[in-house]
Formats: C-alpha cells, sequence, structure tokens
C-alpha cells in the first residue's frame, strides 16, 4: 500500500456519514431567516474534522494501549500493523484538531456563547475516549458519550451557529438522531468484546454480553423510526418511512446472525442507516 491509502484506511471515511446527517439535519431545522450557507459549510467541516480526528486518536491510543494486537477482528488499524508511526498519527491528528479549531473558532465568534462550551466538550471527547489515564470508552460511556455528540451537540450546535431558536422539535430530533450512530458503536464492540475484555476495556458488549447487546442495537435502530411515524403526512412519506424501517430489519438481522469480522460490513450500514434517520427526521420534523 502507498502512503495515500494507508491514510485513507486509517481515516476511515466510511464512518463520515454518521457526521454528515445530524449536521444536516440541524440545518434542515434553522430558521429560514437565520440561515446561512457559509455557517452550515463551516459546521459540516467542523464535524468532519473531528470525526477523523477521532478516528485517528483511536488508531492512536488503542495501539499504544496494546488494546489491538495481531487478532483483531476488525479493519486494520495503522500503528498496530506498522504502516504509520505513532509520531505520524499525532501529526495527523494534530492537523484535524487544527481543522476542526480552526472552523470552531469562526462559529463561536459569530454564532452563539454557548458554542465555547460545546466546542472544548467536543475536544475533549475526541481524546478522551480512547486516550488518557482514565477512557471513558473504557468505562463503559462510549454509547452515551456517541449520542450526546452526535445527537443534541451536533443539532443543537448547528441552530446555535446559525443564531436560530431552539425549539421542541428540534429538541426531540436531536435526542433522536445520535440513536443510531451509537448503534455503530454497539457492532464495534460486539465485535471486539472478546480482546476488549482481555485488554481490561470494559465496554457495554463486554458488561451486557452478546444477547443484550444485540437487544440494545435493536432499540437504538428502531427507537428513532418508531418514534417518527409520519401522521398527516403524505403518502410518499410513509413509503420513505417503510423503506427505512425495512434498512432497519436487514440491519438488525444481520446483528442477530452474525458475529465477529463478519459483523464489519455492518458498521458502514449501520452508519449510512444513522444518515437515512437524519435526513427522514429533517423532512418530517421540519
Amino acid at each position: 500500500m502507498n502512503k495515500t491509502a494507508i491514510w485513507v484506511q486509517a481515516l476511515r471515511p466510511r464512518t463520515l456519514p454518521a457526521a454528515i446527517g445530524p449536521i444536516v439535519l440541524g440545518q434542515t431545522l434553522v430558521a429560514p431567516e437565520h440561515f446561512s450557507w457559509l455557517t452550515a459549510i463551516l459546521c459540516l467541516i467542523c464535524a468532519l474534522a473531528l470525526q477523523l480526528a477521532v478516528n485517528l486518536a483511536n488508531d492512536l491510543f488503542d495501539g499504544l494501549s496494546g488494546v489491538d494486537e495481531h487478532d483483531r477482528l476488525g479493519p486494520r488499524r495503522a500503528l498496530q500493523a506498522g504502516l504509520l508511526s505513532a509520531g505520524e498519527l499525532r501529526v495527523g491528528l494534530m492537523l484535524m484538531l487544527g481543522v476542526a479549531v480552526a472552523t470552531g473558532l469562526w462559529l463561536v465568534l459569530f454564532g452563539h456563547w454557548l458554542l465555547w462550551a460545546l466546542g472544548g466538550l467536543a475536544l475533549l471527547g475526541v481524546l478522551g475516549y480512547s486516550g488518557g489515564r482514565r477512557p471513558y470508552a473504557n468505562l463503559g460511556l462510549g454509547e452515551v458519550a456517541v449520542w450526546l455528540f452526535f445527537g443534541p451537540v451536533a443539532v443543537l450546535g448547528s441552530l446555535l451557529a446559525q443564531q436560530s431558536p431552539v425549539h421542541g422539535g428540534a429538541i426531540l430530533a436531536a435526542s433522536l438522531v445520535g440513536l443510531p450512530v451509537a448503534a455503530i458503536l454497539v457492532v464495534n464492540n460486539l465485535r471486539d468484546r472478546h480482546t476488549d475484555a482481555r485488554a481490561g476495556k470494559l465496554t457495554v458488549a463486554v458488561r451486557l454480553g452478546p444477547q443484550a447487546t444485540r437487544w440494545l442495537f435493536s432499540i437504538l435502530t428502531w427507537g428513532p423510526w418508531l418514534v417518527s411515524l409520519p401522521l398527516g403526512l403524505a403518502a410518499w412519506a410513509w413509503l420513505a418511512w417503510g423503506g427505512i424501517g425495512l434498512a432497519a430489519l436487514v440491519l438488525n438481522m444481520k446483528m442477530w446472525r452474525h458475529d465477529g469480522s463478519a459483523l464489519n460490513p455492518v458498521l458502514g450500514q449501520t452508519a449510512l442507516y444513522s444518515l437515512a434517520i437524519a435526513l427522514w427526521l429533517g423532512l418530517s420534523l421540519r
């Protein structure tokens, strides 16, 4: 593999739909008189940079801590496989964080003051997930953090960046959209539960076991779909809602039937499902 391909693999672009969906949803909920294309684009760039940063941080910190070893079931990690050095990953991580901070500074300077707190929380979230003395992923808090950052922080932060009023529909959408994104991590942690337990990483899957973890996935994927029943909407909305429900059914069938490395395709498919839910919520709740 050449260096470009190695970096693309380390950045894991297949996870990006999970970052795109909540931002697009947030922007669709902005009041028209407050909407700015520049602000919307900067929100998206900031979210994508943070997502890529956390991917590099996980590769770096899990490699250094010994969580990633030769028997890893997921896609190859750059540090564990010897494709990139820790120094190279640190440089990439700093570059991604630099992009996030640069765009974030513009947003906080021209948006609501609460963005200072949300921005600082997001940076801590990136570095604290698998880094530091007590990574919160090791404490079984990963899914909660993913829901928080890809739900309320991303959606309501988008409204605050546009200086748009926060209304009840936005709060409901923010609460729902982070659920299928958290389901991506559930798949990842179910696949890795044996190696995580060996490394002392007490994820939700390690704590709950495989059956309860699969039930959690079902709740996170079916929940936002059931709550967003298109009552009072046109026939096309029912067709769209039904199509998303069919996708949820397929995902859950795969989740309940497969294990180990066979779950790898489900990660990207759940990310795309989270994007579909975000787009649906934007259409049905705006």
